[in-house]
């Protein structure tokens, strides 16, 4: 991503950040209704649930600069979604479920550039967290491949 690019999405950002427990929630809203499927995968409340969301999507954005620091908590991340039943498929509906709740949330402040912006940021994370799953996933098969002595 460009320097451009992150100051974008940082900028958007602050102007979101005291909205952005009320903007997941929205994504939640918008995310089942898409992705109804995804509902019981949600085992605590999602007043909760959209506490942690806010939480980590700041997270990410303060760090997107150092995204490498955040790859194995986001890969083990990954492992935590591919365990309670996500799947490669999901992601891309994920991320532009939340793409349209941010673009909501901005209203007049939205531009497609923006909407490219964090498009790419997303599918960025998504990327890692699934890298993650994968690696899980092969490292379980190899072990239940290996011969017994």
């Amino acid at each position: 991503m460009t320097e451009a690019s992150l100051g974008r999405i940082s900028a958007n950002y602050a102007l979101l950040a005291e909205r952005m427990p009320a903007l997941a929630q929205a994504f939640y809203d918008r995310l089942f209704t898409v992705l109804p499927e995804s509902r019981p995968m949600f085992k605590i409340d999602i007043a909760l649930q959209s506490q942690h969301m806010a939480a980590a999507l700041g997270l990410i954005v303060r760090n997107m600069r150092l995204l490498d620091a955040l790859q194995q908590p986001l890969m083990d991340f990954g492992v935590q979604h591919a365990r309670v039943g996500v799947r490669p498929e999901h992601y891309p509906i994920v991320c532009r479920a939340m793409v349209d709740t941010l673009a909501q949330g901005s209203g007049e402040n939205w531009s497609p550039q923006l909407d490219a912006d964090w498009s790419e940021a997303l599918a960025t994370v998504s990327r890692i967290m699934m890298q993650g799953a994968l690696a899980e996933a092969t490292a379980t098969a190899n072990r239940a491949l290996k011969p017994v002595p």
